[in-house]
């Protein structure tokens, strides 16, 4: 049986991984923030086919990645999705792509964009750490970084979402400068955007929906080789400039 952990399993994209990998017969680890705000997870535990473990863990917390890591010791880990992510406080709700900012930099919230670099760089480098020895072990092991085509520097001429933005952009570069890291392991690590999808994140206006957006992302990995490590995926395939 094929594994995978998916990280912030408890909404949006990264429910949606969880329910199209345990209806394909994955052991889903499927890891959250918080078991008690995690309904529609648990309720896909119940009613879902696949075997689903549900784990808390915040991936900006050190002690708590490091007791799961301990707890799966061993558990060899096919395919990882670093899938948790947020956006500006302020803003959410409103989509990441609906304009709704102020580009005044004087007006910014510096602190909120410390906690978005912690959750959205800091939390998927330590779970690429603290599971590259699953990966290692697993089966054609792949290692996903969940991007964004904010993040894109060549794509991008225009003032706001100042926090997101240079959260996505240096988890891109992580992908880049890890991915030789991974290499060596056997692992294959890529970025990948889902688009612009209808989640609590994305908004409602968004173009793509969750189960499109989540096929185009397993398309993708399902054609990933070695030569890949270190790239940059639109869902749909489309190789993104940094």
């Amino acid at each position: 049986m094929r594994s995978v952990m998916i990280t912030g399993a408890s909404r949006g994209i990264g429910l949606e991984f969880v329910r199209q990998h345990a209806a394909d017969g994955y052991q889903v680890y499927a890891t959250c923030h918080k078991i008690s705000n995690a309904d529609r997870l648990q309720a896909l535990q119940a009613d879902g086919p696949g075997k689903i473990d549900i784990i808390e863990m915040d991936v900006t917390n050190a002690e708590q990645v490091k007791a799961v890591a301990e707890r799966l010791k061993g558990k060899p880990i096919d395919l990882l999705i670093n899938n948790a992510g947020s956006v500006e406080r302020v803003f959410y709700g409103s989509g990441a792509y609906e304009g709704k900012d102020d580009p005044d930099l004087r007006n910014y919230d510096f602190d909120g964009w410390l906690d978005l670099l912690k959750t959205n760089l800091l939390g998927p480098a330590r779970v690429c750490g603290a599971f590259v020895d699953n990966l290692a072990a697993g089966e054609r092991p792949v290692a996903v970084n969940m991007a964004s085509t904010l993040s894109s520097i060549a794509s991008t001429w225009q003032a706001g979402r100042y926090a997101y933005r240079t959260s996505k952009a240096a988890l891109n570069m992580l992908t880049r400068s890890a991915g030789e890291w991974y290499e060596k392991r056997g692992i294959i690590l890529v970025s990948i955007s889902p688009g612009w999808t209808r989640t609590e994140m994305g908004g409602p206006k968004a173009t793509s929906s969750a189960e499109d957006s989540v096929k185009g992302v397993r398309h993708v990995i399902a054609g990933l080789t070695m030569a890949d490590t270190g790239k940059f995926f639109n869902f749909n395939g489309q190789i993104f400039p940094w």
